[in-house]
C-alpha cells in the first residue's frame, strides 16, 4: 500500500476514534447534574467532589459499562490515527516530532482507565445513595480520587502533546497550511469550552463532557479531507 493512502487512512481512523470516544462521553457522563436529588451525597463529609458523585447515578449500569467499554475497545484507532500526525509533521525537527508523538502516545494509552474510571464512580455512587453508609460513601471518594489520578495525568500529557503539535504547524515547517494550528484538538477545546460558558445553549448538556472528542473529530476530519484533495503533498513526504 502507498504512503499517501495509509496517511488517508490513519487520518480516518483519528476521526473514528474521535467518534467513538464522544459516543462514549455522551454514554458514561452525558446528563446534567441534579445534587439536590442525592441529599446523602450533598451532606456526605467524605465525599469532595459532590458533583461528579452525583452525575453518573442517572445512568443504567448497561449505560455507563458501554460508554466505557466503547472507549476502551477503539483505543487502537486513536494510537493508529499517530502515524497521520507523525507523517504530516516531518518537515519539523525529528527529535521534536519523536518527542511529540512519544508524548500522545503515553497520553493515549492512559486515557482508557481515566475514561472507564466514571463508570465505577457512577456504580460506587448508585451503591452509596442505595446503603446511604459511611463506608459506601467512603469507597466512592476512593474511586473519585483514582479517576482524578489518572485523568489529569493522560489530559495534561494528551495537552501538552497537542500544543506542540500546533507549534510545529504554526512554524510553518510541515505538509499542512498554518492554519491547521487552529484546528488541533487543544485550541478547539477552548474555544468550545468557551462557547459553552459564553452561550451554552449552543452546546447542549449531553454534549458538554465530550468537548474533547468533539476537538479530536474536527481536526482529523481537517486532517482527512486535506488529505484527499492534496494527494500530491503526501506523495512528496519522506
Amino acid at each position: 500500500m502507498r504512503q499517501e493512502s495509509l496517511i488517508k487512512l490513519s487520518a480516518i481512523s483519528g476521526l473514528l476514534s474521535g467518534i467513538t470516544w464522544a459516543i462514549g462521553d455522551i454514554l458514561i457522563v452525558g446528563f446534567k447534574t441534579n445534587l439536590a436529588a442525592y441529599p446523602g451525597i450533598a451532606n456526605s463529609d467524605m465525599i469532595k467532589d459532590k458533583e461528579l458523585a452525583a452525575t453518573m447515578i442517572q445512568g443504567g449500569t448497561g449505560r455507563l459499562m458501554a460508554g466505557a467499554l466503547v472507549a476502551a475497545f477503539t483505543i487502537p484507532l486513536m494510537i493508529l490515527a499517530l502515524y497521520s500526525v507523525k507523517k504530516l509533521l516531518t518537515g519539523a525537527a525529528p527529535i521534536f516530532v519523536n518527542v511529540l508523538i512519544a508524548i500522545l502516545f503515553v497520553a493515549f494509552s492512559w486515557s482508557p482507565l481515566a475514561h472507564a474510571a466514571f463508570f465505577y464512580v457512577g456504580e460506587a455512587s448508585k451503591l452509596a445513595v442505595e446503603l446511604d453508609a459511611a463506608p459506601a460513601y467512603a469507597m466512592t471518594q476512593v474511586f473519585i480520587d483514582m479517576l482524578y489520578a489518572n485523568w489529569y495525568a493522560a489530559i495534561i500529557a494528551t495537552g501538552i502533546g497537542w500544543l506542540l503539535a500546533s507549534i510545529a504547524i504554526f512554524g510553518g515547517r510541515t505538509a499542512l497550511p498554518r492554519y491547521f494550528g487552529l484546528l488541533t484538538p487543544l485550541p478547539v477545546t477552548a474555544f468550545l469550552d468557551v462557547v459553552y460558558i459564553v452561550a451554552p445553549f449552543l452546546i447542549p448538556d449531553f454534549l458538554a463532557g465530550a468537548v474533547f472528542n468533539l476537538a479530536a473529530i474536527v481536526f482529523y476530519a481537517s486532517v482527512a479531507v486535506f488529505c484527499f484533495r492534496h494527494p500530491r503533498r503526501l506523495a512528496n513526504i519522506k
